[in-house]
């Protein structure tokens, strides 16, 4: 539903009779969800028995204080918000104990199963899900596969044997970054992995009756492909017709995200509100026409009936996600109010819609589309209550752009840490561009797709072209300055303070108390993180997998150690993870970045980090091409910043000449960096060897540091026995994947560091290491996955 409709609905319900009834409705509905979110902020889930007393008591007390009618209200909240709580715990428990463990990560299994989404085609292979129906051990129902270099293609709805190499969901935990492993626990995936090569994995039958939805989406999404063979907007058009947004490229993700018009790039409830209620006008015209009144059949039966088929139709083929689910409900209480002859206000509407949504998908409130869906349909009621006329449809079209921008203004920035300046003016032109002439072709020349390939192309054809021709406009937009503007996390009380401002600047009111509403928005706009004394730094090893990315922070200066790898999906840990982490502390430009080698682990996320935040010094090893503005590191350079010495202690720049250093040799040719404050100091090591190390002892170069950063992931050919000794540090941290297909950190390597008095912290195991040099001495380390714990976090 568009939001001028939906403005429109507000004021045309607002004064029923039964108004009176919608808002505790709706509190009862906030209740519930409060009991879902509470349930998801534990650290871990509680064991059932303790509790068991209280929700009885709970329960007896609400029952009792419904005899009391000024107490009942009070009683369905408390109720609702323990049947939240309860129904989330109790899901929880399952899907946890489907969970793959973390001690059979790496372990083969055979297994029987349904191909259970729309194959993902990757550079590096495929990947799809897998509905597992027989193995060889007890695994989870649902798992993730990629089948990596293959030309076999499977199908949905196909049986297939696989040989399979799983594990245990993971991945990066780091201040600022994505929690992928609440993705997977939403999405019900127990387990990820990838398929062994075996003569075992066959093809077991074709596809049958079964996952009839997903296969027309599949076969729907490869018509479109084959009319678009070449075409750079096949994932933008095929996101439009079934949500399948797997072919989007990463630069077209960067370009909606930097522009505010994410929500445009799949199916959204405004499409499907679109399209119900033109099929609803459509279908009621032709009752009218053929004259069903006499039939007994009215014109507004079949045009409810109409618009909730198109919305069920066009939802199923989105793959109801939670914002299609939220549209569909309240669809489908629209229509069937219409059909009955009852009225139904708005806020009822979104009430049921918020319940029907927790109790089909009690993990909905892990997903950043429920809250933005949500949020945005709250923010037009709140704004429209109590309005008792209408205005221009220009007049109105602006107005409610500007309210959904400051209603999800506080999601936008508690979920992903920023917030586009430009997404209100760019969003006045693409939502009617979108809505009015790129979606109605791309679903029309879906339709005449399965009636005459050739007139579907062409209709298809006139799609992509304007894509194609207003994609500069969109991409000048992006690149705007300051067209993304990362925001710190800002602590719980101004996080607070911000959202009680946005709903005070949407409540109808005077302008003074919207100016006041304004003024609490200040803390959290304003907040900048606490930065280290002079002659303190903040060290942070990032957990980026199996790689290395390190951030140094002083008191005005950041230096960025290595950034990671990339991967052959076309993403990076610089777009990924590093970029993610400098926003979250409010880090808009670096004052260095060293690149220690030419490694794709240590390198690969480097052009993402130039290209969003802006550098003003670059150094990089001698086995990296030199680039435009960079110099090549080498023993000697030194530089202060804020009372903390910063010192080059490896090549030396007289010896490998820098042809020499690019094949075998390059970890190596690493640059060591050495930094010392005032109350201790730090060796970042890259992935020197043993050569190496020997030299850097030799030369007196490998002196005592309190922090080292281990080198080579904790690998044998790396941590010789003279090295550690001459470094001999408080604290050893080692970055390296989890379940690595290498075996790092080696056994012998980490108790070679513990037995010289080291204490050892892994990203595998507790994420991003944050640890500050104070000028009282070196503070224990903080393990961001032990330090910000969630309980499905193993």
């Amino acid at each position: 539903m568009t939001a001028e409709a939906a403005a429109k609905t507000e004021i045309e319900f607002d004064h029923y009779p039964d108004s009176a009834l919608k808002r505790p409705m709706f509190l009862i509905a906030i209740a519930f969800l409060i009991g879902h979110c509470l349930l998801h902020g534990l650290t871990q889930l509680p064991s059932l028995q303790p509790w068991l007393p209280l929700l009885f008591a709970l329960g007896v007390g609400s029952a009792c204080m419904t005899r009391w009618r000024r107490m009942r209200f009070l009683a369905a909240m408390l109720l609702s918000l323990a049947c939240g709580f309860g129904s989330a715990w109790w899901h929880a428990e399952q899907r946890m104990a489907e969970r793959w463990p973390v001690a059979s990560s790496g372990v083969d299994v055979e297994l029987r199963g349904y191909i259970a989404s729309i194959v993902e085609e990757r550079e590096d292979g495929r990947r799809f899900l897998v509905d597992v129906l027989r193995s060889d051990r007890s695994i989870p129902k649902h798992i993730e596969l990629t089948w990596y270099d293959t030309e076999i293609a499977p199908r949905p709805g196909e049986l297939w044997q696989l040989r399979a190499r799983l594990r245990s969901p993971h991945g990066f935990a780091n201040p600022g970054g994505y929690d992928y492993e609440a993705q997977l626990l939403r999405n019900a995936i127990g387990a990820t992995g990838y398929v062994r090569e075996d003569s075992f994995n066959r093809r077991l039958a074709e596809p049958g009756g079964s996952y009839f939805v997903l296969r027309t989406r599949a076969w729907i999404a490869d018509q479109l492909a084959a009319a678009l063979p070449n075409s750079p907007m096949i994932g933008i058009v095929q996101g439009l017709a079934v949500g399948e947004t797997s072919r989007m490229q990463p630069a077209q993700w960067r370009v909606f995200a930097n522009t505010g018009t994410t929500h445009l790039m799949a199916i959204s409830g405004m499409h499907i509100g679109m399209v119900a209620l033109l099929l609803a006008y459509l279908g009621g015209r032709i009752a009218g026409r053929l004259r069903l009144q006499a039939t007994r059949i009215s014109v507004i039966a079949v045009q409810s009936l109409t618009g909730m088929g198109a919305a069920i139709a066009y939802s199923a083929l989105a793959g109801l996600s939670v914002p299609t689910q939220r549209t569909l409900i309240m669809l489908c209480v629209f229509f069937g109010a219409r059909l009955l002859r009852r009225q139904v206000a708005p806020a009822q509407g979104l009430a049921v819609a918020l319940t029907a949504v927790l109790l089909m998908d009690p993990f909905a409130p892990l997903a950043p589309g429920f809250w933005l869906s949500f949020g945005a349909v709250a923010a037009l009621f709140l704004a429209g209550a109590g309005r008792l006329g209408m205005h221009s449809k220009t007049r109105e079209y602006f107005r409610a752009q500007t309210v959904v921008t400051i209603g999800l203004a506080p999601l936008l920035i508690g979920v992903f840490g920023n917030l586009s300046l430009i997404s209100p003016l760019v969003n006045l032109v693409a939502i009617p561009f979108f809505t009015l002439l790129v979606v109605p072709l791309v679903l029309i020349a879906t339709f005449l797709l399965t009636i005459s390939h050739a007139l579907g192309t062409l209709v298809l054809q006139a799609a992509d072209r304007l894509l194609v021709w207003t994609w500069p406009a969109l991409e000048w937009a992006s690149q705007l300055p300051m067209a993304m503007w990362p925001l710190p996390h800002a602590p719980w009380w101004a996080f607070t303070l911000l959202v009680a401002g946005a709903c005070l600047m949407l409540s109808p009111g005077v302008w003074a108390t919207r100016m006041a509403g304004l003024l609490l928005c200040l803390p959290a706009i304003c907040w900048q993180p606490p930065h280290p004394q002079f002659g303190e730094f903040e060290l942070t090893m990032l957990d980026v997998g199996q790689g290395l990315a390190v951030a140094i922070r002083t008191a005005h200066h950041v230096l960025v150690y290595d950034t990671g790898p990339n991967f052959r999906g076309g993403r990076d840990t610089g777009e990924l993870v590093v970029v993610p982490f400098l926003h979250a502390l409010g880090v808009r430009a670096t004052d260095a970045v060293v690149v220690s080698h030419a490694d794709a682990d240590h390198i690969g996320g480097l052009r993402s980090l130039l290209a969003s935040v802006p550098t003003g010094r670059l150094l990089i090893g001698p086995s990296i091409e030199s680039q435009a503005h960079s110099e090549f590191c080498a023993q000697g350079q030194q530089w202060h910043w804020d009372e903390v010495q910063f010192e080059i202690l490896y090549p030396r720049g007289d010896g490998d000449s820098t042809q020499s250093v690019r094949g075998k040799r390059r970890n190596d040719s690493s640059c060591v960096l050495f930094v010392r404050g005032a109350g201790g100091s730090a060796i970042l090591l890259g992935d020197v060897e043993a050569r190496a190390e020997h030299q850097l002892v030799v030369d007196k170069l490998a002196v005592h540091a309190d922090v080292v950063i281990v080198p080579h992931h904790g690998s044998r050919t790396s941590s010789s026995a003279e090295l550690v000794a001459a470094i001999a540090p408080q604290y050893a941290l080692i970055s390296a994947g989890f379940g690595n297909r290498f075996g790092f950190p080696k056994q012998e390597v980490v108790e070679r560091w513990r037995d010289h008095g080291a204490q050892i912290f892994q990203t595998a195991s507790g994420g991003a290491v944050e640890i500050t040099v104070a000028r009282q001495g070196v503070l224990a380390p903080h393990a961001y996955r032990l330090e910000e714990r969630r309980y499905w976090w193993e």
